[in-house]
């Protein structure tokens, strides 16, 4: 797995930030949330399902890093197009040990600037060796947890959290785009990714608890 990223230092306060983003714009990847809806949608093409399934392995490992996919400028697949700007979000990732506050990111990403480090992450697919994929419950210090910010999914957890999740984001990428060829082409192929798990009553921060990711095998992002 590789992405070619930008390395970012920020400093707010007495706090230091290290963001990573990619060095190049993820088209194939649109995140929205629709007002009183109780999931946020996350439709991606080939690439784009490779660059998330990438930016997950990138965040369980990285325990001093942000790792930012800037979203909201996407179009999304056709039927999409009519999203509003207001719904469309962002994605953040962060370590639980940075312990960031997500209503800190508004002010973190008005410094990012264009510019940057370029970096390449070369990421073995075995960070997802081992990993149960259809696990749907874990101790609950190893499920995601999710916040709005600023227009922005803020994704948290811990490596066992991000590397679980991600191995059902990895098969999502490499399993799906050979679908297509096959008795089905149309059908439906998604992982759905919640707040605290299924298990929890408590509702995730400014955003919906449940986020729908579909490979959407006719997009093709410019």
């Amino acid at each position: 797995m590789r992405l070619r990223t930008k390395i970012h230092q920020v400093r707010l306060g007495r706090d230091e930030y290290r963001v990573v983003t990619p060095l190049r714009q993820t088209p194939g990847a649109f995140l929205s949330a629709s007002p009183g809806s109780w999931f946020m949608d996350m439709h991606l093409d080939r690439q784009g399902a490779e660059d998330l399934a990438t930016a997950w392995a990138l965040a369980a490992r990285s325990r001093r890093s942000l790792i930012h996919l800037p979203l909201r400028a996407n179009t999304g697949p056709a039927g999409l197009y009519d999203v509003p700007p207001e719904d469309r979000l962002d994605l953040l990732l962060v370590h639980h040990s940075l312990g960031f506050p997500p209503s800190r990111w508004k002010k973190v990403r008005a410094r990012l600037g264009g510019g940057g480090i370029p970096h390449t992450v070369d990421l073995p697919a075995t960070d997802f060796d081992g990993e149960d994929a259809d696990r749907s419950f874990a101790h609950r210090r190893d499920e995601l947890r999710f916040a709005g910010a600023a227009r922005t999914l803020v994704v948290t957890g811990s490596p066992t959290a991000f590397r679980r999740t991600g191995a059902r984001l990895h098969e999502l990428s490499r399993e799906a785009p050979g679908r297509r060829f096959g008795w089905r082409p149309d059908a439906h192929q998604c992982v759905t990714l919640t707040h605290e798990g299924w298990g929890s009553a408590r509702a995730a921060k400014g955003v919906p608890a449940s986020l729908h990711v579909v490979y959407d095998h006719r997009w093709r992002a410019a």
